[in-house]
């Protein structure tokens, strides 16, 4: 007795990984200024819905994330991971990734950097129902002009110094309070868990976020760039319209040109 054949039906390929519109870590208000500016004029994919699923994914160390609740409708940024309350450290909000769910989770906090504008909304969560995302940012988000496997997205390319062995040992507490501000034992964290780190503007009367992602580990050895150390980046001349006192706790230096136009002037002791 012959049994028949059965036509093989191969198994549907895993979806490719999905790069975030940037990678890099965000230390600085220049740096992060510099990916808002970037973003505006498209050099990073803004986001323009609320992530799916499979788009969570994106959500790493090194992940920075920009989107303008105009365009995008997006009224609270969710990623689908539990965080701690928000804490201010400078201009930004920071919030660690905690162990896990408990029956009573902390409450949500606005991750509006700008602790001037309580009216601002909160990126914490999205609302469904938005417009859609760019195709470049749903592939591999990369630079224009570039492709998967040829080149890296902007931002992971040479990377900074690694420690040395000589600055092995414990996590210095003034470098340690830089990367997580007050969230050092407050809270159940996740062991090698993520660092959120926000910041809001408001252009035109609508409010922009920075969402960006890190794990201490990875900024202590190197592995992920500023974008002020990235040519394409900060060779970039700010916005007037992101320069606005309102926007910033701690106001940045603004130096005023003979034509009238207010220009950024990074310092090192800016925040």
């Amino acid at each position: 007795m012959s049994i028949p054949n059965h036509p093989q039906h191969p198994m549907p390929a895993t979806p490719p990984a999905l790069d975030p519109p940037f990678k890099g870590y965000i230390e600085t208000t220049f740096d992060s200024l510099l990916v808002f500016e970037a973003a505006r004029r498209g050099m990073i994919p803004r986001v323009t819905r609320r992530l799916i699923e499979r788009e969570r994914g994106m959500v790493q160390s090194g992940a920075v994330f920009v989107f303008d609740e105009q365009e995008s409708g997006i009224k609270r940024w969710t990623d689908g991971l539990v965080w701690s309350p928000s804490r201010i450290l400078g201009n930004f909000l920071v919030y660690r990734e905690t162990d896990k769910r408990s029956a009573n989770p902390p409450t949500p906090m606005s991750t509006t950097a700008n602790s001037n504008s309580p009216n601002q909304h909160s990126p914490s969560a999205s609302r469904p129902g938005t417009s859609g995302m760019p195709s470049s940012y749903g592939e591999s988000s990369q630079m224009a002009g570039s492709s998967a496997g040829d080149i890296p997205p902007l931002g992971q390319g040479a990377l900074q110094r690694p420690r040395s062995s000589s600055e092995g040992g414990p996590v210095d507490r003034q470098r340690e309070r830089a990367l997580v501000g007050s969230l050092t034992n407050s809270y159940k964290f996740k062991d090698g868990g993520l660092v959120k780190k926000t910041m809001s503007v408001t252009v035109n009367g609508y409010a922009q976020h920075m969402i960006s992602y890190y794990t201490v580990e990875d900024v202590l050895a190197g592995k992920l760039r500023q974008p002020s150390t990235i040519p394409e980046l900060a060779s970039l001349e700010i916005s007037p319209d992101y320069l606005h006192k309102q926007n910033f706790r701690f106001p940045p230096m603004i130096e005023v040109g003979q034509d009238g136009v207010p220009r950024y002037r990074w310092d090192e002791s800016d925040p």
